[in-house]
């Protein structure tokens, strides 16, 4: 700490890299953390320094990949600021970039008036859309197209698609950025207020930002007369490339800003350092893998396991986790959730209990419901008359076209529209209850628990149209109203659960026993995703898979478990199974 002074007392628990990384004075900064490295810890000191070390007030904007993370580092911010004893004037908002841009939208033109549907929504879109063009296009062009993907945005099919959206009223996520970017280039009004709004950006996982995103990070900085971006994140662990996120828009963004600097966290606080060992050894094609040194109070261990069958995998599993005595201390992480079926059936048959991170969700048809009926009361929205008339079997078609009219004609209709008379007195509870009451079909136990449980919420809300947003932008907080696509567990979980997941649910996370189950070759790694891919394609999944690897196993604190089955069976048939590239050092 020999840098440090005595006015930065509040800097005393870093280390030399994480204070070098703070006392950075470049308005452009990069921090290659690795796992375990303190980033959270990284992100609050340099928020705290770019308020205490300033003359005038900061205004900051902390960005995180989802918003539980995003109210983790807020809350985490507060709990340091209060030891911190600063108390210079500053603003703070932390959320993610879709509920930023939505944010600034909203206070600047205070009538905008947003549907925004969520992926299962476009889905569903995308399938009717699919219906009406005969099946010319496929799905996942459609979505691409509902999305704003950039990869469509010239396309034919995009104008038809974009046609098809204000005639319903409606957007996606991703159109909430290029709303914000159109907004940015076409207005100076909106342009020199956000010049007003904010000092400091702050951004998480930056190897996992959009194209999309980093473009509005360039605006901003455009606009905003110095204002101090500082970026967090870690090449390696760059595994959200299917939602557009790559280390490679984070390698352009900083060459369009030459005066950048850039510092690497090689100290991991949480991986053993055997444990670490291991994930020094991966290569990648497309960043330096810098080796890290373990700072931890143990070892770590790693160890390889080969089983004859799934069902010997899954029951060895299952004893080393026993053995540990705690189950909150055990995660059993695959690439895919179905590998795990076996352990699953055993752990069911113990009566073992377990909780799922990751896999398909899907909203329960009666919350769909009920938000389609709140979106109608509130903007009489096209698209969600024509999904409640079809949930609720009303005709709505005329001379061969869906029409408004016919829809208030019916019983939901009117009560529709003598709730949505009464709005403005209303508060959104008092909404609620009254669609509870009047329009929604007559519960059974599950659906009146939901209806309680969504009551509750309700009073956080000052609207329909906040509630809305929310429930688009911040997804986490509702998910209790989702049905999963895999066997949750079908007894009582009390405080003491083991946790199976993916590998991508378990980013962020750590427990300290990790056990990572399907490790052969046609599983994890699976190489059916790339086997018609050109060779500079075939090459990046596979880099981008090890990088998955790297993520899993560095969520392990003190043990690190791999197993793999030589055989594995599928319809009847038995298939053998070679150890995954990922182990086959070991």
């Amino acid at each position: 700490m020999k840098h440090l002074q005595e006015n930065q007392d509040y800097l005393s628990s870093l280390n030399e890299q994480q204070l070098d990384a703070v006392l950075c004075p470049a308005d452009i900064v990069f921090v290659s953390a690795g796992p375990g490295a303190g980033k959270t810890q990284l992100l609050t000191h340099k928020l705290l320094h770019y308020i205490q070390s300033s003359s005038s007030r900061q205004s900051i904007v902390a960005l995180s990949y989802t918003n539980t993370a995003a109210r983790q580092l807020g809350m985490r911010f507060q709990a340091k600021l209060a030891e911190s004893g600063i108390t210079k004037d500053f603003s703070i908002y932390s959320g993610t970039i879709h509920s930023f841009c939505y944010r600034m939208l909203k206070l600047f033109y205070s009538d905008l008036q947003l549907t925004i549907l969520d992926d299962e929504e476009l889905g569903e879109l995308a399938k009717d859309i699919n219906e009406s063009f005969y099946g010319a296009y496929s799905s996942k062009e459609i979505v691409q197209c509902l999305k704003a993907d950039a990869k469509v945005l010239s396309s034919e099919l995009y104008e038809k698609v974009t046609s098809i959206k204000d005639s319903l009223q409606v957007i996606s996520i991703q159109d909430i950025m290029v709303l914000f970017i159109h907004a940015m280039e076409e207005d100076d009004s909106f342009r020199e207020w956000i010049a007003s709004q904010m000092t400091v950006i702050a951004v998480d996982e930056a190897q996992d930002l959009s194209a999309l995103n980093y473009d509005i990070l360039d605006l901003l900085i455009d606009a905003v007369p110095g204002l101090k971006v500082f970026l967090v994140g870690d090449p390696r662990q760059n595994i959200f490339e299917f939602n557009g996120g790559s280390y490679k828009n984070l390698e352009e963004f900083l060459s369009h800003h030459p005066d950048h600097a850039v510092k690497t966290l090689t100290i991991t606080y949480r991986c053993g350092q055997r444990i670490a060992d291991y994930a020094n050894t991966f290569q990648f094609t497309d960043c330096v893998n810098y080796q890290l040194r373990s700072f931890s109070t143990v070892d770590g261990e790693v160890h390889l396991q080969r089983n004859i069958c799934e069902e010997e995998e899954a029951a060895y599993v299952l004893g080393k986790v026993m053995e540990t005595g705690k189950l909150n201390d055990c995660a059993v992480l695959c690439n895919n959730l179905k590998y795990l079926g076996k352990l699953v059936e055993q752990l069911i048959t113990h009566e073992i209990p377990y909780k799922v991170l990751g896999g398909r969700k899907l909203l329960k048809k009666h919350i769909r419901f009920l938000n389609h009926v709140l979106r109608i009361i509130d903007t009489e929205n096209a698209y969600s008359i024509r999904k409640v008339a079809q949930y609720a079997d009303i005709d709505i078609m005329q001379d061969g076209k869906r029409k408004k009219s016919k829809f208030f004609e019916s019983s939901v209709g009117q009560s529709i529209l003598e709730i949505r008379e009464s709005v403005a007195r209303l508060p959104f509870l008092e909404i609620v209850k009254r669609v509870l009451e009047e329009i929604m079909p007559e519960p059974d136990e599950d659906v009146s628990k939901d209806y309680d449980a969504f009551l509750s919420m309700a009073e956080k809300y000052s609207s329909i149209q906040e509630y809305l947003a929310t429930f688009v932008t911040d997804k986490e907080q509702f998910s209790q109203f989702y049905e999963s696509d895999y066997q949750e567990c079908p007894f009582e979980v009390g405080n003491d659960f083991l946790t199976i997941s993916t590998i991508h649910s378990a980013k962020g996370l750590e427990w300290s026993n990790i056990f990572i189950m399907g490790l052969c070759e046609g599983n994890f790694p699976n190489d059916y995703f790339c086997q018609n891919l050109p060779p500079e394609e075939k090459k990046e999944f596979f880099n981008n898979e090890w990088k998955k690897m790297y993520v899993a196993a560095t969520r392990a604190k003190d043990k690190l478990l791999l197993t793999y089955s030589s055989t594995i069976s599928r319809k009847g048939f038995t298939f053998p199974k070679t150890p995954s590239r990922f182990v086959a050092n070991l």
